[in-house]
């Protein structure tokens, strides 16, 4: 695989080829730095999907480097990491254990509120930084995140957009380089992409991400372009893209086996038990989504 190529921002006239490797190099070091992604900013406890600074600033702390966020809207068309479905939908288990929240949209006069959108179950960006994630932490919104990757320079995101067609993701994305504010070090720094080469696609328009990721779905969903590893692979090599992520089901050994011999990196989410995270990494993962792991490395 070529990587990079194509790739404008970081591969244009005023970026060398030393520039270039330099950078891939940084980013592969810091892949290697640990076995973990922290997913969802990380978790403690039995509490998951909290996506908040507060857990991000203690993963950094203790080493960890890399880490995957959920970023979504609300009503008001404001970004903020918080886990959504499909099409931005926030969904009542998004609300009541995600956000650690009262589900308000059982309450029918929940639509004769300005602040409320009924029909993605979103509420604004006002209502949301008033919330105590799950009782305990901080609502952030994207931007804060972005201030965040500012300070710390050697810090990766992956973006979980979710599932979104390609002119939702086009927006999504538009917002998100909207939202840096012309602080291409750190977009540079995003691993962007998503579930679909349409949403590859429409993440490039927006911007020239050198860290583009795409993720390898179930057999009853994949795209038929890149339905088998070897076809998956291919595709990836003819984008220069850089990584994929896969649930821990489908990373099959017959799958691994493909995959682990491409110069591709592998995100494999989520798992929560050491063994099972070892035999993940066995197999040929560069690294395993976790919620808690990442605490018990720096002990072991």
């Amino acid at each position: 695989m070529t990587i990079l190529s194509g790739c404008g921002r970081t591969n244009d006239a005023s970026k060398s080829d030393e520039d270039i490797s330099s950078f891939m190099e940084d980013y592969r070091s810091a892949v290697s730095s640990s076995d973990y992604i922290v997913h969802a900013l990380g978790g403690e406890e039995d509490r998951s999907y909290i996506n908040s600074i507060d857990m991000l600033d203690k993963a950094y702390k203790e080493g960890l480097r890399v880490f995957e966020a959920d970023i979504s809207f609300t009503s008001d068309g404001v970004l903020v990491l918080a886990h959504s479905g499909e099409d931005n939908v926030w969904s009542k288990n998004d609300w009541e254990k995600r956000l650690g929240q009262k589900y308000p949209f059982d309450d029918e006069s929940v639509k004769d509120y300005e602040c409320y959108d009924v029909d993605k179950h979103l509420c604004s960006y006002e209502v949301f930084k008033s919330f105590k994630i799950q009782g305990r932490y901080t609502a952030n919104s994207f931007a804060e995140l972005l201030d965040y990757m500012e300070e710390h320079v050697d810090m990766y995101l992956m973006v979980d957009a979710g599932y979104r067609s390609y002119a939702d993701a086009k927006a999504y994305y538009e917002a998100i380089v909207e939202a840096a504010d012309g602080r291409t070090q750190v977009l540079d720094r995003l691993i962007a992409g998503g579930q679909t080469t349409d949403m590859v696609k429409a993440a490039r328009e927006a911007y020239d991400f050198p860290l583009i990721n795409l993720y390898f779905d179930k057999d009853e969903k994949r795209e038929s372009i890149i339905y088998s590893a070897e076809d998956f692979v291919r595709y990836c090599d003819a984008e220069s893209i850089t990584s994929l992520s896969i649930a821990k089901e489908v990373f099959t050994e017959d799958v691994a086996k493909v995959i682990s011999d491409s110069d591709l990196i592998i995100y494999v989410f989520t798992e929560n038990d050491e063994s099972e995270a070892e035999h993940i990494l066995s197999l040929g993962a560069d690294m395993v989504g976790t919620d808690f792991l990442w605490s018990e490395e720096k002990k072991n």
